[in-house]
């Protein structure tokens, strides 16, 4: 029975890291509910539930090491699992101030404490994860704090009737590096900031072959104290009709709205609609494609542009976790830059779950470029084109009872077209180029409760 059990735990790790390779897309499909097509997953047994999948408002890059277990959680004792923790690690930053203008390097002693809620029940579903972490500089005495960066991750969903499921999911980081505050890993430099995204949806199984998603969001960014960050507010809303012809092909029709409101003087808010259709296909009990689209309308400081919109993603279950390829195309804020902008993002993340028990790997390249929508008069002229390089790559392995070591490793390369000291497209103030490098390990210690 206890072999059996354990089986039963590893492939539902397994579908957790293949159902969090659909989802990676940072804000592309905010703009729509996010479902699971007729025929790409296996059915879970009315006994037990299947897993919670993050949703696009955490992508896995914007899980902190102290909270990688959250994507495939080992097996609870009783329904409800309760685990504070805390975590010792030493890290190398070679570009603390995230700006190759004043380029420094350092050694950061972090302290995080941690707590993890996990909750399992035949109706309802819950995972929440909250970290924060003091930090001591080797060199720069000055960026040492107690708080310097936070973070929150929850998802639940709640089987309402056979046929009904709601979902919610919510996304808290309070950073001083930019880019981790931002869902598309843009930074404008090293600035207090933070980031909050809330997306509440539900799926209703209309019949046995059609069903209907919706979703809204709404996103929020801000930066404090002295720096070029841009604020902005985002409030999505998504719908998603879905039909399965055959059980290996299922064709989609949507439509995707956002609002996207710049807190800043000269730069315009933005309405987008997104009309889509697609499909999706099961090549193999393990192998899954598929690909949705249709044209962006912008309308922005009184102008309509029109740019391509959607999404395309590949995704193969394996024996000891997944793989997946996913481009996506869409038009949101540029992070910290503001600005209204056609952004296009293609990633790729391997996970490895299953290898060995209490063994995560997670490794995720991605690079996205961010142009500004709009004629030379709606441009917001603020950051031009953006060009970004990011590779993430996070391990965590449970040594003993209560004991878990972790390691990670972050490389950034962002360009900013047009930043020479002779463009006229670009404001000197938004003229940030970085190269960086991050590696960081430590040791967690944490005790779980378990409650019946």
């Amino acid at each position: 029975m206890a072999r059996g059990r354990e089986c039963d735990q590893r492939r539902r790790g397994r579908l957790v890291v293949g159902i969090v390779l659909c989802f990676t897309a940072s804000y592309a499909w905010g703009q729509e509910a996010p479902t699971r097509d007729a025929g790409s997953q296996p059915p879970a047994r009315a006994t037990e539930p299947a897993p919670i999948s993050p949703t696009p408002s955490t992508p896995i890059a914007s899980y902190p090491l102290e909270l990688l277990g959250l994507l495939a959680p080992q097996a609870q004792q009783g329904p409800v699992t309760l685990t504070p923790s805390i975590a010792v690690s030493e890290e190398y930053n070679d570009n603390v101030f995230a700006s190759n203008q004043s380029r420094r390097s350092d050694f950061i002693t972090s302290f995080a404490p941690a707590i993890t809620l996990l909750i399992n029940r035949p109706t309802y579903e819950l995972q929440a994860g909250y970290s924060f972490a003091a930090d001591i500089y080797a060199r720069e005495n000055q960026l040492s704090n107690a708080f310097d960066r936070q973070n929150f991750i929850a998802r639940g969903l709640l089987r309402l009737t056979p046929a009904l499921t709601f979902n919610v999911a919510e996304s808290f980081a309070y950073n001083r590096d930019t880019r981790l505050a931002t869902q598309q890993a843009f930074s404008t430099g090293r600035q207090e900031s933070w980031s909050n995204t809330f997306t509440p949806g539900m799926t209703w199984q209309m019949t046995a072959l059609n069903s209907l998603s919706l979703s809204a969001g709404d996103s929020v960014l801000r930066f404090l104290g002295k720096g070029t960050g841009v604020d902005s507010d985002t409030y999505t809303f998504g719908s998603l009709f879905t039909h399965a012809f055959t059980p290996r092909l299922t064709g989609s029709v949507g439509y995707g709205f956002a609002y996207i409101d710049l807190h800043a003087q000269g730069q315009d808010d933005a309405t987008s609609h997104n009309p889509v259709v697609g499909i999706s296909y099961q090549f193999t009990r393990t192998l899954t494609g598929s690909i949705r689209g249709g044209p962006a309308i912008t309308s922005v400081g009184g102008d309509t542009i029109l740019t391509p919109g959607g999404t395309a993603s590949l995704v193969q279950l394996l024996s000891f976790g997944s793989a997946g390829l996913q481009y996506t195309r869409s038009v949101s804020a540029a992070g910290g830059f503001g600005g209204t902008n056609d952004t296009q993002t293609a990633s790729g993340t391997l996970t490895v779950s299953s290898l060995q028990r209490g063994l995560i790997i997670v490794l995720t390249p991605s690079y996205s470029i961010a142009e500004s929508v709009g004629t030379k008069r709606t441009q917001q002229a603020a950051q031009g084109d953006l060009h970004v390089f990011n590779l993430e790559l996070g391990a965590s392995y449970q040594i003993a009872r209560f004991t878990t070591i972790f390691a990670g490793y972050t490389f950034l390369r962002q360009r900013t077209q047009g930043s020479s000291a002779t463009s006229s497209t670009t404001s000197s103030a938004t003229q940030v180029d970085v190269d960086q490098n991050r590696v960081r390990f430590g040791l967690q210690f944490g005790y779980p409760f378990n409650f019946d």
